[in-house]
């Protein structure tokens, strides 16, 4: 880490527990709101299963 002594690296970065700790609500809130919710995501997929699309007029003709 580029300290003179090992002791001032430990102080540093050792004993991160309580940083790590109050943290945690707001960590918790974003991913809340960054990960999918699991009945969204069930209902987003019966949504994309119901979509038909005809894809003939996409499709070169071929002959």
């Amino acid at each position: 880490m580029g300290h003179a002594k090992e002791l001032i690296t430990i102080d540093v970065y050792g004993d991160n527990k309580g940083i790590i700790a109050d943290g945690v609500p707001e960590i918790e809130t974003y991913m809340k709101e960054v990960l999918p919710n699991m009945e969204e995501m069930e209902s987003f997929k019966k949504e994309l299963l119901e979509i038909v699309m005809d894809v003939t007029e996409f499709l070169l003709e071929v002959g």
